[in-house]
């Protein structure tokens, strides 16, 4: 059994352990993407490719950030690159039309001035939680695949189609951890996982936002594997 302070859900899941620090809310940002030409990728001779999406990128200090996304009225988007040099961290997204898109920065809280409320500390007094701050309180994960098997393929007229789903809530959400699927040649076609929220409900396909699904898939069908986790952000979004 771990030692010092524990807090409990109604469920008995351990939310506060006085030795684990916990990711809280410590910044919201909000952008609206616009049609840019951005690289893409590198052929067999290094050639780089440029295609013209709705993109935006985003940029905060952190020290060891958790992310969570949606975009306004349920418009799909995709996580497309995130990069870091020391504490500076940029997450840039696509989106399959133009979307005020809203990322929360969850990470270890900083101590705050207001004195009220419930705090806790470690051993080596940090604080590792408080009450005035929302929590990253993760409420699902969902994975799947959309082109079967594993290694490399090439079979005609095989490309996988949008296969959109959804689910819902009875929260308002966001994804978190989003690992997208991808498949593209050169420029087109051009397919990504997008995934969308509107108050509690979510979906989530493979979008084509350059060309369509039909020819032959020719690569790693690994790579059309996604996973994501599901955020409940009451109170925050």
């Amino acid at each position: 059994m771990t030692a010092g302070f524990q807090a409990f859900t109604d469920t008995g899941v351990v939310q506060i352990d006085g030795m684990t620090p916990n990711y809280q809310l410590t910044a919201s940002l909000v952008q609206v993407t616009q049609q840019e030409s951005i690289p893409t990728v590198f052929n067999n001779v290094n050639t780089q490719f440029y295609a013209t999406f709705w993109h935006t990128k985003f940029t905060f200090n952190a020290s060891s950030p958790f992310f969570a996304f949606r975009a306004d009225g349920g418009v799909m988007v995709t996580p497309w690159k995130f990069s870091r040099s020391g504490n500076t961290f940029t997450a840039e997204f696509v989106s399959v039309s133009q979307a005020t898109i809203r990322l929360y920065i969850f990470d270890q809280v900083p101590v705050t001035s207001s004195r009220f409320g419930l705090q806790v500390f470690d051993a080596a007094g940090t604080l590792i939680a408080d009450a005035a701050v929302p929590f990253a309180r993760i409420i699902d994960v969902i994975e799947g695949q959309y082109q079967p098997g594993s290694g490399w393929q090439a079979v005609g007229n095989s490309i996988p189609g949008p296969n959109t789903q959804s689910k819902s809530y009875g929260v308002p959400v966001a994804f978190g951890g989003a690992l997208a699927a991808h498949f593209f040649l050169n420029t087109s076609p051009f397919i990504l996982s997008a995934f969308g929220a509107n108050g509690g409900a979510i979906s989530w396909e493979f979008h084509q936002y350059i060309g369509n699904n039909s020819g032959t898939f020719v690569g790693f069908a690994d790579a059309t594997r996604y996973r994501f986790m599901v955020l409940d952000m009451t109170g925050i979004a």
